[in-house]
């Protein structure tokens, strides 16, 4: 349990942490102006409902980033297909029936759960996907409605999350804040509970919309009894903190850490990811810059300033639609006739800037993958080679990415639940031959399916090269193992692999058949030999006589 020395030494961390993230703070504001405008409040409090679009002359910086995470979400955690597998850790169990229906509930169940609409995951993962692909860091809680067994998600703003990592890079510490009124905080962790400024904004100065900074730390318990299973002894300690008057609220624990924290990339000791969008930044501010400066060449063509005499209006000049501008004919008659109304030619070239711009939206697209992620469909433009080799790109550009992320993000958020609903009995109870074993889980990242329609195209490629040799020595085709092509070209196609017969079902089919199969070949040597015997009496009886039955 957390003393008071133990509250002062978790108070200076949280300090030093924060202003170890000063620098990204200034970062992640620019980044939000131009492509996240509704999270531009890294440097300064914003009005709820106020605008936040004031550095948008061009919505591709907004749209490339949006498009991106959507990409991410589909590709990671599509909701049209079941995108984790649970497997048993040792393979010779999957032959198991009962390990293998246990183990289809579970998926099921876990899938139900998390596509569940109170769980909110659709809603807060996709808010991650965004903090991702902008700022390069995502925070995302995993956590259950306890005694509903349901699970419970959400997202926090990267502004109120300060993050530690363990020796391996790891996150393994969070440290969040969260404004709350004295109304707000009573009601969440009780009076008795709050710091003596709380409790007084409530019962002294009646003053409870009054905001006051909580802090919750989660993170490893360095010392616990691990014989023990209440929340004072689970491996991740969950403390919560009352900032204004340095009060320990109270403190909790859970068994898995429940923050999910993926990261796109980081670099050397930093421990805040980069993504996408700081790639772009540059393009983004230079693209703005272009799409005000030709906004305002596009009005000065449309409706060009104008130039007039001084002394040739009897009145102002009035350029709106139907206005009549009153000039003095004497003045006009001493000008040659020459309307003394004539706009100001400037040497503007919208063509050119407009292309300009196009070449600026191009580099964005690209930072974002556009072009890679759009994977190629086998057409009549395309030869089967070169969609190989396009495929082969996006594994070369976007695999280390997809395997970070699965590593960091969709791992570490289906193992989490997996747990909970597993402790809060929604699986059954488990076979006795998995109790000691365990299980894995297996993910159709995109580099996987990728790397199986690589596969496939090169089986089409082997076959048609193959074809002469075949049609020559047809047992050449013994070379390939037949059922394990079959599978794996299903899975490449997206078939959904339930369609597919189990194997010891299929391998007693296979049986089956072959007696089916024997037992007829037999039935036809047997007419065959009788048949034979029966011509055979008639042209010499005596040796017919030992093949006929009595």
């Amino acid at each position: 349990m957390t003393d008071d020395k133990d509250l002062e030494a978790l108070i200076e961390r949280y300090e030093r942490l924060k202003s170890g993230r000063t620098a990204w703070l200034g970062h992640w504001q620019e980044l939000a102006e131009y492509f996240l405008p509704r999270r531009a409040d890294f440097t300064g409090e914003r009005m709820p409902g106020g605008k936040r679009t004031e550095k948008q002359f061009d919505g591709t910086p907004m749209m490339a980033a949006r498009n991106l995470a959507a990409a991410v979400d589909g590709l990671l955690k599509p909701k049209d297909g079941r995108w984790f597998s649970v497997k048993p850790a040792d393979p010779a169990l999957a032959r198991d029936g009962a390990v293998r229906e246990w183990l289809q509930r579970a998926e099921d169940r876990l899938a139900a759960a998390l596509y569940d609409p109170r769980a909110r995951f659709v809603q807060y993962s996709s808010e991650v996907d965004l903090d991702l692909v902008v700022f390069g860091t995502g925070v995302l809680y995993v956590g259950e409605q306890v005694g509903q067994g349901r699970l419970q998600f959400r997202s926090h703003h990267l502004k109120n999350a300060l993050i530690g990592v363990d020796e391996g890079g790891n996150v393994d510490t969070v440290f969040l804040t969260v404004k709350l009124t004295a109304a707000q905080a009573a009601a969440r962790y009780g009076v008795r509970n709050l710091g003596e400024k709380t409790r007084d904004a409530l019962e002294k100065d009646d003053d409870p919309d009054r905001e006051f900074t909580f802090l919750r730390v989660c993170m490893p318990r360095a010392q616990r009894d691990r014989r023990l299973r209440d929340a004072g002894n689970m491996p991740f300690a969950a403390i919560d903190i009352d900032l204004d008057g340095t009060h320990k609220i109270g403190e909790s624990g859970f068994h898995e850490f429940p923050y999910v924290v993926p990261r796109w990339e980081t670099s050397t000791d930093e421990v805040y990811g980069r993504g996408p969008a700081m790639l772009a930044l540059p393009d983004a501010k230079t693209l703005n810059q272009m799409g005000k400066t030709l906004l305002k060449a596009g009005h000065k063509a449309v409706d060009p300033p104008i130039l007039a005499p001084s002394d040739s209006f009897k009145s102002a000049v009035r350029t709106w639609p139907g206005g009549i501008s009153y000039y003095d004919a004497q003045v006009l008659a001493q000008s040659g006739g020459r309307v003394p109304i004539q706009p100001l030619v400037t040497s503007g070239n919208l063509p050119l800037g407009r292309d300009m711009q196009n070449d600026v939206r191009e580099q964005i697209w690209s930072a974002f993958f556009r072009n890679v992620l759009n994977l190629p469909r086998q057409g009549p433009q395309m030869t089967a080679t070169e969609v190989i080799e396009r495929k082969q790109e996006f594994i070369r550009v976007i695999g280390p990415v997809f395997g970070r992320l699965e590593a960091d993000y969709t791992g570490p958020l289906v193992e989490r639940a997996f747990m909970i609903l597993k402790r809060a009995g929604e699986f059954g109870p488990a076979p006795e031959a998995l109790r000691g074993g365990g299980v894995e889980f297996e993910y159709a990242s995109p580099i996987t399916k990728a790397h199986k329609q690589v596969q496939v195209g090169a089986l089409a490629k082997t076959a048609a090269d193959l074809e002469p040799v075949v049609q020559a020595k047809p047992n050449v085709i013994d070379n390939f193992n037949h059922d394990r092509i079959a599978r794996d070209v299903a899975a490449a196609n997206g078939l959904p692999l339930d369609w597919l017969a189990d194997e010891d079902a299929i391998e007693g089919a296979r049986e089956e058949r072959g007696r089916a199969e024997a037992v007829e070949q037999g039935a036809r040597d047997a007419e065959r030999i009788l048949d034979g015997a029966v011509k055979l009496k008639d042209a010499d009886p005596e040796l017919a006589a030992g093949l006929l039955p009595g």
